[in-house]
């Protein structure tokens, strides 16, 4: 006769979207994680969409999850989204809200800045971003930190090298389109920080089409440093943001809610820039 386990208690795990390294590892460790504690997720793609991310939050509240962990793209909590006793954490964001909601995440202004200043001291001083994308419009922190560390070594701040993805595409497609569209235009670039290693590739691609090169021409940093930036051809620079740890820590943040304990409000998670090919 074959013994049934009994049902694990549900979890919902919402992200933005599964085809991104950084976000996938994060839904993976945060799986396993919980797997370990005694709980089964449901994982939800949100697709860069405001909208859908509201309707998986009402959905995992109503099948009876016992908690989630999720990436938002919102600037603020909508009031009633969410029952106030249900536990929930930030993972990587941190939308507005009237309830304290633990945070997990790296400090991306600091991150910005070390890159920004990084390439600075490779003797770049136009310098493409990419901040990445975010369903409802907010100042991305990342913004924020490259603008400081220009406004620190005496760099104006063009608004036109911040480049801004409508997420309706691919990050390397509308990278490249993005980015081949700034240098048709004439724009001085010597230095570009991308979303991550696929938007890499993208503007790297672009690069090419114009007949420019890394590093030769231009020096490139990515955030994310999945497996494919240390493979590439230049091998990238890559800001580590160290995906295994930020999952750990929210599930840690997370299960302490559920057990009725005190949850910290903030957990920083260090970033690690990897310096490869790309800037030398």
């Amino acid at each position: 006769m074959t013994s049934t386990q009994p049902p694990r208690p549900l979890i919902g795990i919402v992200i933005p979207t599964t085809d991104n390294a950084f976000f996938s590892n994060l839904a993976v460790h945060a799986e396993r994680c919980l797997y370990e504690a005694g709980y089964a997720s449901l994982i939800c793609s949100s697709a860069n969409s405001a909208g859908r991310e509201k309707q998986y939050l009402q959905s995992l509240a109503s099948v009876g999850v016992r908690g989630i962990l999720c990436v938002s793209g919102l600037s603020a909590l909508p009031e009633g989204l969410l029952p106030d006793n249900l536990p929930l954490v930030w993972m990587d964001r941190h939308p507005l809200s009237s309830r304290m909601i633990p945070c997990v995440a790296n400090d991306d202004r600091a991150a910005m800045m070390e890159a920004t200043e990084y390439l600075i001291g490779q003797g770049c001083r136009n310098i493409l971003l990419m901040p990445g994308y975010l369903a409802e419009t907010r100042t991305s922190p990342r913004v924020i930190g490259y603008r400081e560390a220009l406004e620190k070594h005496g760099i104006p701040l063009n608004p036109a090298y911040i480049l801004n993805r409508s997420g309706k595409k691919p990050s390397e497609t509308e990278t490249e389109e993005l980015v081949r569209g700034v240098m048709q235009n004439g724009l001085p670039v010597d230095g570009m920080i991308t979303s991550s290693d696929r938007a890499a590739f993208g503007a790297i691609t672009a690069l090419h089409k114009v007949g420019l090169y890394v590093p030769e021409d231009v020096k490139l940093i990515s955030f994310d440093n999945s497996p494919y930036s240390a493979m590439a051809s230049p091998a990238i620079t890559a800001l580590d943001r160290n995906p295994r740890e930020l999952a750990e820590a929210a599930c840690g943040c997370l299960l302490k809610q559920i057990r009725g304990e005190s949850a910290p409000e903030q957990v920083t998670v260090p970033v690690r820039l990897c310096r490869r090919d790309s800037t030398r």
